[in-house]
């Protein structure tokens, strides 16, 4: 992945590390570090995201079925915004110790924004989020949503292939 992937890979992926740390294979150090970092744009070294092992390796198996040699911004979308609530449920079975809902990706019209953080409106209802992975989030703006952050804006025809994923009719 280049440094541009790897950021949008870890905009998606981060919300979901708190997880990671109850389970131990990462920091709440580590974690803010890498969200502070990619909040600016910047990119943690190389690897940072090897911790997401599921979602590298999903994210593999979509390149190679692409036909790509490598992980790029159209693999990552493809994962999480229509690919990773499947995964979410599959793993839900197995581990038992996230909450699947929160953990899905969601399409969603932002109502209001205030202070880094915006009042989105989901099929969950109208939620707050934080928006410091999308910091230029405007009221009317859509966007995608993960845990408790706005990850990052989307036009109408991917909310719409979104709300069709398989996750919209699995909750």
């Amino acid at each position: 992945m280049n440094a541009e992937d790897r950021i949008l890979f870890l905009r998606y992926a981060l919300p979901c590390a708190s997880t990671l740390v109850k389970r131990g294979s990462t920091t709440q150090e580590n974690v803010d570090r890498m969200t502070g970092m990619v909040s600016e744009g910047i990119a943690p070294e190389d690897g940072a995201e090897k911790i997401f092992k599921v979602a590298i390796a999903m994210c593999n198996s979509i390149a190679r079925r692409m036909g790509k040699d490598t992980i790029d911004a159209e693999v990552i979308r493809r994962y999480f915004l229509m690919e990773h609530s499947e995964v979410v449920d599959e793993r839900y079975g197995l581990m038992g110790d996230f909450d699947p809902v929160a953990c899905k990706t969601y399409p969603g019209k932002v109502i209001s924004t205030d202070g880094g953080f915006a009042v989105v409106e989901t099929r969950l209802g109208s939620m707050r989020y934080k928006t410091v992975l999308a910091r230029d989030t405007k009221e009317g703006d859509l966007v995608s949503v993960h845990y408790d952050f706005v990850i990052e804006k989307i036009d109408a025809q991917t909310a719409e292939e979104m709300r069709h994923a398989s996750h919209e009719k699995r909750d």
